[in-house]
């Protein structure tokens, strides 16, 4: 049916963003790297109309915002590092803090049924974040601060407030 052809395409055009968002960064490419995401993100915003278009952008610059914060604690922490020249002093790369837009709009499609279940949000921040910050160290993206293990349950603890925080605000955004 339609219905699920617009969940594999969400999730394809996501994972498919954050691959080469992953690779470009990896080669050096920071700025570049951010292009991925940016057109994954006018993709979703393309297929939604008016009202649904205006609380997706909403929820895109949301999870910028919510992201800064997030990936600027994971690495004040020490738990991710960046190549020099990736981004401006303490702060994420850009390549980063486009990633987050790129995910949030999975929340409102294939993540749907995640919004009366905050618990199980909770349960796969802490569970899924790690994974994927592990896959970016893997293909050079970041490195992650040694212990690794340290680093992961980190990005995990601040994952489990972020995810659901994120969910909450495409809640809010809703009504």
């Amino acid at each position: 049916s339609g219905g699920y052809m617009l969940v594999l395409l969400n999730v394809a055009l996501s994972y498919a963003a954050w691959f080469a968002v992953a690779v470009l960064a990896a080669r050096g490419h920071f700025w570049l790297a951010v292009i991925p995401s940016l057109l994954a993100v006018a993709v979703h915003l393309g297929f939604a109309s008016g009202e649904r278009r205006s609380a997706e952008l909403k929820l895109s610059l949301a999870a910028v915002a919510l992201g800064l914060g997030v990936e600027t604690i994971h690495m004040a922490s020490g738990a991710t590092r960046y190549q020099p020249g990736a981004s401006i002093e303490g702060l994420p790369p850009a390549f980063m803090l486009g990633l987050w837009p790129a995910f949030a709009m999975l929340i409102n499609v294939s993540l749907a049924w995640l919004k009366d279940r905050m618990w199980v949000a909770v349960v796969l921040g802490a569970l899924a974040s790690g994974p994927s910050y592990f896959a970016g160290a893997k293909l050079g993206a970041l490195t992650l601060g040694e212990p690794v293990w340290q680093s992961l349950a980190i990005i995990g603890a601040v994952w489990a407030i972020a995810f659901p925080a994120l969910i909450a605000i495409a809640r809010r955004l809703d009504r």
